[in-house]
């Protein structure tokens, strides 16, 4: 059977998770997951505040920790999702230089892009407009900005999403970029278990990225309940899969392996 690793978790130390790293891997294990990283969300330039300070050291510590209480059942990594770190890249690097990750996610918000998110009735030239800001900001995102995958590609969309082929269309650049780069782009369980349109678009845009000669993808859930811990992940596998991919990527110390799907 293949080893199921959920590299996209919340927890309490994050503004949307809710549990403690304990209890998840607890929960983890009683799921029959292999590993599990720990990516709570830091935004740089907002990390100048005491509280968002706190809770990514704590967070680390926490992952830490886990790593040798779980040590002979599970696989821990310890890990963040820097979201819109471009504008911020000096913060960015200092949350990175002060910690030895694992695992460096990498997200872009429409607030971060500069633009609004994408709702019910959206004009066309407004969602053409929003697609253009969103995808120069994942474009600076990957060449300016040190992290391991892309992820939360399709978050924007979540509300509304007009125009499916425009935004498809905007996200190649990106995409070839991010490929060229040698880097991961995650494939986000949550995502594939939405709209049927969606999840077709979601699933474009990683042929895309294979097409363009990326080679690794991650595998997450984006859980912020311990019952959301390893949801949808053998959808995504079976997934990619059909596009072509025998492999998932998974990071250790920064460094990338590779297991089966």
């Amino acid at each position: 059977m293949p080893e199921k690793l959920d590299l996209h978790v919340y927890t309490n130390n994050s503004p949307n998770g809710h549990d403690k790293i304990a209890f998840l891997c607890e929960i983890a294990v009683r799921k029959g997951l292999r590993g599990v990283a720990f990516t709570d969300r830091c935004r740089p330039g907002s990390a100048a505040d005491p509280d968002a300070r706190r809770r990514i050291r704590h967070a680390y510590f926490d992952a830490c920790k886990a790593k040798l209480l779980f040590f002979d059942s599970l696989s821990v990594f310890a890990g963040v999702e820097l979201e819109d770190a471009r504008n911020a890249p000096g913060e960015a690097g200092a949350v990175l230089a002060r910690r030895q990750y694992d695992i460096v996610l990498a997200s872009v918000s429409a607030e971060g892009a500069g633009s609004a998110a994408p709702a019910p009735g959206m004009t066309a030239d407004a969602f053409r407009a929003f697609c253009g800001a969103y995808a120069a900001a994942l474009c600076d995102t990957v060449a300016h900005t040190d992290f391991d995958a892309l992820s939360r590609l399709m978050a924007p969309l979540r509300a509304a999403c007009p125009e499916p082929a425009v935004f498809e269309s905007a996200m190649l650049e990106p995409l070839g970029m991010l490929a060229e780069s040698g880097r991961s782009l995650e494939v986000n369980a949550r995502d594939l278990c939405g709209s049927e349109r969606l999840r077709d678009l979601y699933l474009r845009l990683v042929a895309a990225f294979r097409s363009f000669g990326g080679e690794n993808i991650t595998l997450g859930s984006e859980s912020s309940f311990h019952d959301e811990l390893g949801e949808g992940l053998d959808l995504a596998a079976a997934a990619v899969k059909r596009l072509g991919f025998q492999q998932s990527a998974f990071y250790d110390r920064r460094i990338p392996y590779r297991i089966d799907l």
